[in-house]
C-alpha cells in the first residue's frame, strides 16, 4: 500500500461518522441558524431602536453565522464530504470536488468573514469610546459598507487558500505535499491571519478602552449616567463575544499548528476542536440574551406582544351577533 509521509491511505481516509456526530452537528446547525435567525428578527422588527452602527454589525455578524450554520449543515450531515471518494483517474471533477466541496472552502471563507467582522465590531467600539468625536463625525452608511465589505473580503481571498490545499490522489482527497519552506510560510499565514491578527487587535482595543473608561469613571447623575450604563452594558457584551472567539478557535490553531509540522494528520483531536469552532457560530446570540440589556428588553417586548395579539384573537374568535 502507497505510503504518504509516516501514514498509510487509511489514515488520510476520516472513519464515517457515526450517529452521535450527524445528531450534533444537526444540533449546532440547528442552533446557529435558529438563535441567529431570533437576533435578525428582532433587529429588524425594532430596526429603529438598533440603528447604531455597532446594532448593524452585530446584525451582520448574525447573518454571516446563519449563512455558516447552513453551509456546515449542508457539508458535514447531507453531503458528508468526507466520506465522499473520488476516482483513481483525478479528473477535472474529481479536482473541483476536492478543491472546492471536500476543503470545505465555503465554510472557511465564511468563518473567517465572522472573525473579522468581531475584528471591525472591536475597532468600533474603540473608536465610539476613545476617539468619540472623530466616531460621531465618522460614521456613516459609507463606513458600515466599507467594514462589512473589508470582513468578506478578507474572509474569501485568505480562504481561497485553501482550494491549493488539497488534490485527488489514488483515489481519495488529500493533502498537497509542500516543501518545507512553503509549509512553513502557509501556516504562518494561516495562524497570523486565522488568529494572530484578530487576536493582537481584540487583545489591544479592549484594553484601551477599559483604560479610557477607568480614567473617565466620574459619578454622574440622570441621562449621563444611563447612557453610560448602556455604553458599558455593550461593550461587555462584545468583549465576552471576543473572549469566546478565543475559546472556541485557539485549540483547532494549536492543533494545525502541530499537525503542519509532525505530519500527524490522524489525531482524534481534530473532530471535537473542529466542532468548538462551529459552536462559535450560535454562542453570541446566547451573550446577546443574557448580558446585552437592550436587546433582551426589546425580545421581552416584542414575545409580549405577540402573547397578548394571541390572547385577544383568541377572545374574538367567534364572530359578534347581532
Amino acid at each position: 500500500m502507497a505510503q504518504l509521509g509516516n501514514s498509510t491511505i487509511e489514515d488520510w481516509t476520516l472513519n464515517p461518522p457515526t450517529h452521535l456526530k450527524d445528531a450534533v452537528n444537526t444540533i449546532i446547525a440547528c442552533l446557529a441558524v435558529l438563535v441567529n435567525g431570533m437576533v435578525i428578527t428582532v433587529m429588524l422588527l425594532r430596526r429603529r431602536v438598533f440603528s447604531s452602527f455597532t446594532n448593524r454589525l452585530i446584525l451582520h455578524q448574525s447573518f454571516i453565522d446563519s449563512i455558516a450554520g447552513v453551509i456546515f449543515f449542508l457539508h458535514l450531515v447531507v453531503i458528508k464530504t468526507k466520506q465522499i471518494s473520488v476516482s483513481v483517474e483525478g479528473s477535472m471533477t474529481d479536482q473541483f470536488f476536492c478543491r472546492l466541496v471536500y476543503s470545505d472552502v465555503m465554510l472557511w471563507c465564511v468563518n473567517i468573514t465572522s472573525t473579522y467582522n468581531l475584528v471591525m465590531i472591536s475597532l468600533e467600539r474603540f473608536m465610539a469610546t476613545c476617539h468619540p468625536v472623530k466616531h460621531r463625525n465618522s460614521s456613516s452608511a459609507a463606513k458600515l459598507k466599507f467594514a462589512v465589505g473589508i470582513a468578506w473580503a478578507i474572509g474569501f481571498i485568505f480562504g481561497l487558500h485553501i482550494i491549493f490545499m488539497f488534490e485527488p490522489r489514488q483515489g481519495y482527497c488529500q493533502f498537497i505535499e509542500m516543501e518545507t519552506a512553503l509549509k512553513v510560510f502557509e501556516a504562518t499565514m494561516v495562524v497570523v491571519i486565522e488568529c494572530l491578527m484578530p487576536f493582537t487587535i481584540l487583545i489591544y482595543t479592549y484594553s484601551r478602552i477599559i483604560i479610557t473608561l477607568t480614567k473617565k469613571s466620574a459619578p454622574m447623575n440622570g441621562p449621563q449616567n444611563a447612557v453610560n450604563k448602556a455604553k458599558r452594558n455593550i461593550l461587555v457584551t462584545t468583549m465576552l463575544i471576543g473572549i469566546m472567539f478565543a475559546v472556541c478557535w485557539t485549540p483547532l490553531e494549536v492543533l494545525f499548528i502541530y499537525e503542519q509540522f509532525s505530519g500527524d494528520w490522524s489525531t482524534p483531536l481534530y473532530d471535537p476542536f473542529t466542532t468548538l469552532v462551529a459552536c462559535n457560530m450560535f454562542v453570541n446570540p446566547i451573550i446577546y440574551f443574557f448580558k446585552y440589556n437592550h436587546f433582551r428588553s426589546e425580545l421581552r417586548q416584542l414575545i409580549q406582544k405577540l402573547l397578548r395579539r394571541n390572547r385577544v384573537g383568541d377572545g374574538n374568535g367567534n364572530p359578534p351577533t347581532s
